[in-house]
């Protein structure tokens, strides 16, 4: 089995009246070795953002960043950590599979070329992030051509993402279709640092109440379709997870798994748009 490397990207303030964020590197977590901080970005991108930046304050940055690795504990405590001091987003923790230092080297690059030094935003707000099974499922539907917008989609037998429940708006359901019956969706993405596997429950929990009050409005012959994104470095600890949505009434698919994915789409988008 390959080793799983997750990660997180960081970002600095280059001005703190303005708020604004850019990201400069990332916290690699080996399964095997203590974590790694990468500076990725130049100091000549942060100088095109703010001047002020030079040699000895991104030195002092980097050396704030690599005391708060060294003295937590865990790869969980090192990301809540950071993300504190809003040197990172701790709800952004990505991952890859690795089998040699050159395939590291490569996925480091790759994470290089996609978000460093890209600016998170003017406000000071990052921007929302879903996880990548969630993405993942829009840009199917969207290839499909059968993506709504609005609420009011669900209607026109579109597929809707982020809808909310019923007479309980703080809770949604990552995607909802109608076809004679309404079909609800919700994703599950286990790309996290291990020590975080436990919020999975804590998801799965909310999930899987949110699917139970929309059910009550939208009928007794509604669907709750759960899909899951599995590494396989953690499909023990979800194993549990996995059986409490079953056991609530839920079908269950993998996304990493073509013929569940075909199942699923059979069931959660029109037929008419499958391939």
């Amino acid at each position: 089995m390959n080793p799983t490397y997750h990660y997180v990207v960081l970002r600095l303030s280059t001005d703190d009246l303005r708020g604004e964020l850019i990201n400069v590197g990332v916290v690699l977590f080996p399964s095997d070795k203590p974590p790694q901080l990468f500076v990725l970005a130049t100091l000549n991108k942060l100088r095109a953002l703010d001047a002020t930046w030079d040699t000895p304050r991104l030195a002092e940055w980097t050396a704030n960043v690599q005391q708060i690795i060294e003295i937590e504990k865990s790869a969980a405590e090192v990301v809540r950590a950071l993300g504190r001091f809003r040197y990172c987003d701790p709800e952004a923790v990505g991952s890859f599979v690795a089998n040699s230092h050159a395939e590291v080297a490569k996925n480091l690059s790759d994470i290089k070329a996609t978000y460093i030094a890209n600016r998170i935003g003017n406000d000071g707000k990052p921007r929302e992030r879903r996880p990548r099974l969630h993405t993942a499922l829009k840009e199917q539907f969207r290839r499909m051509h059968v993506l709504g917008v609005e609420a009011d989609d669900v209607a026109q037998h579109l597929v809707v993402p982020n809808v909310p429940v019923p007479h309980h708006p703080e809770l949604k359901t990552d995607f909802v279709y109608k076809n004679g019956a309404y079909r609800i969706t919700q994703a599950i993405d286990y790309h996290v640092a291990p020590d975080s596997v436990h919020n999975k429950l804590a998801e799965a929990c909310v999930k899987s109440t949110a699917a139970e009050l929309a059910m009550r409005a939208y009928g007794p012959g509604t669907l709750r379709l759960a899909v899951f994104d599995i590494p396989d470095a953690l499909a023990g600890a979800a194993d549990a997870h996995v059986d409490l949505l079953h056991a609530q009434g839920f079908e269950i698919f993998h996304f990493r798994d073509p013929q569940s994915m075909a199942d699923y789409l059979s069931k959660g988008a029109p037929a008419a748009a499958l391939p």
